[in-house]
């Protein structure tokens, strides 16, 4: 549904795209328009999602946990609920679960087309207003923190304290410096918001970094980019396809870039993906130069796609199907 006023609102402001709105703008335009323009953008609830940002947290932000993330007693709902109790939340202020009124369980569960297979009222809400989900319920109020079960903390430790024994990527992580310049020549940078402006657009782009080091001496920055995965690191490369994960790395590539200063063009820039699977294995992915290169140029397409949808105002289709006719 178009709505000219949010539009008018979206368009007055500066915009820059990040990795995650870019590739929805790719993957479906109608569903960037919902969260970017009419900012109807639904929080991720799904598991692996925060014990992705928690992993992250735990190995660049320890101090930051118990700021971002609450930790329940028992065992947090499955995804499905936790959508469903998160709806809930956006349209009562009832601070325990056994209070909320049953038509707005019942509403949430339509909006969101789950349990519909269930003939009777009473059996939906009886999936919904539990025992056990009233702890997760009283945690929702602070919409900015992830909500999760003493289970997920261990396990996320977990998988920070293999990464840490791991010498490899501990050694890329460190800042000491094999020569002895006269001031520390590396520099450390962890979950680094950065932004850039892009010539001849209207937008800029800007993501968060989790980690880069900048060789002052060497003249090289190296990139890393922690993976949690629910494959294994055999199936890594194909990820990287299917989820556009080229596209994050030109992004922060080109943004780390654009902020290096005016001697940016005598940097080397290095990109590595730190991945650990479900089987625990750690592996350090190293981009070739001429891969980077190669989704460098495919970060400069995806952005002439882009600048198509956004001066057009255009949002009904992918770019391909507004061009010329798809055929099978």
């Amino acid at each position: 549904m178009i709505d000219k006023q949010r539009e008018e609102e979206f368009y007055a402001k500066d915009f820059s795209f990040s990795y995650s709105s870019l590739n929805k703008l790719l993957f479906s335009p109608t569903l960037f328009y919902k969260d970017y323009i009419l900012l109807e953008k639904e929080v991720k609830t799904e598991k692996h999602l925060i014990e992705g940002r928690l992993v992250h947290c735990l190995l660049f932000e320890p101090d930051e946990v118990k700021n971002k993330f609450n930790v329940v007693p028992g065992k947090t709902p499955s995804d499905n609920v936790r959508k469903v109790l998160k709806n809930m939340s956006l349209h009562t202020d009832a601070t325990k679960l056994s209070d909320v009124e049953d038509f707005i369980i019942l509403d949430s569960l339509k909006e969101l087309n789950l349990y519909q297979s269930l003939k009777k009222d009473e059996a939906r809400i009886a999936k919904i207003k539990t025992e056990d989900n009233e702890p997760y319920w009283t945690f929702l109020g602070n919409t900015a923190i992830d909500v999760i079960d003493q289970d997920t903390l261990t396990r996320c430790t977990e998988y920070v304290n293999i990464i840490q024994s791991n010498n490899d990527v501990m050694k890329l992580f460190s800042n000491e410096s094999e020569t002895d310049f006269e001031l520390d020549p590396i520099s450390i940078h962890c979950e680094q918001p950065l932004y850039c402006k892009l010539e001849n657009y209207d937008f800029g782009l800007k993501g968060i970094i989790d980690f880069y080091k900048v060789d002052k001496e060497k003249k090289v920055v190296t990139i890393c980019d922690l993976k949690t995965t629910s494959k294994t690191i055999s199936d890594f490369k194909e990820t990287v396809d299917f989820y556009n994960y080229w596209l994050q790395a030109s992004i922060y590539s080109k943004l780390v870039y654009e902020n290096l200063g005016d001697d940016a063009d005598l940097y080397q820039i290095l990109f590595k993906f730190v991945v650990i699977d479900k089987y625990n294995q750690v592996y350090v992915f190293d981009v070739s130069d001429e891969t980077l290169g190669i989704w460098a140029n495919g970060l400069e397409n995806v952005i002439k796609r882009a600048n198509y949808h956004y001066i057009n105002k255009e949002y009904t289709l992918p770019y391909d199907f507004l061009i010329e006719k798809v055929k099978l």
